[in-house]
């Protein structure tokens, strides 16, 4: 009876020990995984540390990249450019990312800029980006998810490539969304989003269909430059801060029914179909 009981008392104390192994992962880990050629999936549980991609074994040096520095004031600027191949399918459910996520990085002193290339399906749905989440020129060849994630702080997918449907339907960003010069080849919604700071699409590229119905902007909405060649909806979108238009061009069908502008907005040089915005707004009053 008493060796019975001394063994229930270990069991219990290894069962908490057990729970907090299963509830954390080391981000190292994840590389390992990577590395050794394995599927990563995992569900519910805290990503502890930096899970940096620059720690991928499989790297390929790529073309010069030439990027606009506006902020330079120098039309562009060179430099030599790796690729880090995830060629694991990575899934994350529900994960909690306590460190950052760096899939891009340059660094100056070697001129030199780091980027990722996931060959295979990638699922972040439900997951939770407290650190950076640094996506920049990232690559995603196959489908991604972003559903339901949370980003504390800026969310960088300026060049970043889809190739396939995207969603961040019920995204939250807690900062700045960087989405300038992305390419969504395929369908995108960002249905029902917060963006609590600037939300930056100036240049993006939505060669099929855009949906941003129901999304908060609480900030600044820039959609400068974008295109919408088959059409956008932005039905029931609250702008609380000034949203910028400015030279985007649209497509029918667009979507602006119970749109809320609380500040200015700014539709100089919009184009619909080629024409200007002032006689399209004219057109949808006429009809009713």
């Amino acid at each position: 009876m008493k060796k019975a009981i001394i063994l229930l008392a270990v069991i219990l104390l290894l069962v908490p020990a057990f729970t907090f192994a299963q509830s954390q992962v080391k981000a190292s880990k994840i590389i390992d995984q990577i590395n050794n050629g394995k599927a990563v999936q995992y569900k519910n549980v805290e990503i502890i540390g930096d899970l940096d991609f620059r720690s991928i074994d499989d790297v390929t040096p790529g073309k010069k990249n030439h990027e606009r520095r506006e902020e330079t004031r120098r039309k562009n600027w060179s430099t030599n450019v790796y690729w880090y191949n995830v060629k694991s399918p990575v899934s994350f459910i529900s994960c909690v990312f306590s460190g950052d996520v760096i899939g891009y990085f340059h660094d100056d002193k070697k001129n030199e800029t780091y980027n990722v290339i996931f060959h295979e399906n990638v699922n972040f749905q439900g997951c939770e980006f407290k650190g950076k989440s640094a996506f920049k020129y990232a690559k995603f060849l196959e489908k991604a998810n972003l559903k339901d994630t949370k980003y504390h702080k800026e969310a960088l997918f300026k060049y970043t490539s889809f190739s396939t449907d995207i969603s961040f339907s019920n995204a939250h960003f807690y900062g700045d969304a960087n989405f300038k010069y992305t390419k969504f080849p395929q369908s995108v919604h960002f249905d029902s989003a917060t963006f609590q700071g600037d939300a930056n699409f100036k240049y993006a590229k939505f060669p099929q269909s855009g949906h941003f119905n129901s999304a908060t902007f609480q900030d600044y909405a820039n959609f400068k430059y974008a295109k919408f060649p088959k059409g956008v909806s932005f039905e029931n979108a609250e702008f609380d801060g000034d949203a910028c238009f400015k030279y985007t061009k649209f497509y029918e069908p667009v979507n602006f029914d119970g749109v809320d502008f609380k500040n200015d907005v700014d539709f100089k040089y919009t184009k619909i179909d080629g024409k200007s915005f002032t006689r399209y707004l004219l057109k949808k009053k006429f009809k009713k």
